[in-house]
């Protein structure tokens, strides 16, 4: 495998691993109660299924190659999805646009679109794909 690639699997892995930590991470018990009412829980880690981390971590060029491949992934089930639905595409991504420039298209929406940034990155994801490529 080449290192971008290895690079952008290593990120994908991260972030997975910041998720599945903040999700199964206890509060540790001290031996003095009033101590541990007095501390403050550990902030839950950013994760790249909220639409401000995604658009943040995709901003940064050595991020570049997970984010198209967390892309890939996302249109790809969607696409799966809506053979199996047996339903009309939503949105029509020219087929000789290559990932990153959709990456960046979508980057670009979600920057104008700023007040979507709180919802799940697959939702926002999903309103900047049909925003930004509609089907004629």
């Amino acid at each position: 495998m080449n290192k971008p690639l290895l690079a952008g699997l290593a990120l994908v892995a991260m972030l997975g691993a910041g998720h599945a930590a903040a999700q199964s991470t206890q509060p540790v018990q001290t031996t003095r109660p009033a101590q541990a009412a007095q501390t403050a829980p550990a902030a839950p880690a950013r994760s790249i299924d909220q639409a401000d981390v995604f658009l943040s971590v995709c901003q940064q060029p050595e991020n570049h190659d997970a984010c198209v491949m967390y892309l890939a992934g996302y249109t790809n089930g969607a696409l799966v999805q809506t053979l199996i639905d047996k339903q009309p595409p939503r949105y029509c991504v020219p087929s000789n646009l290559p990932r990153k420039e959709q990456l960046s298209a979508i980057v670009t929406w979600m920057k104008g679109h700023l007040q979507y940034v709180l919802e799940p990155t697959g939702a926002v994801i999903y309103k900047a794909l049909i925003g930004t490529f509609p089907c004629r």
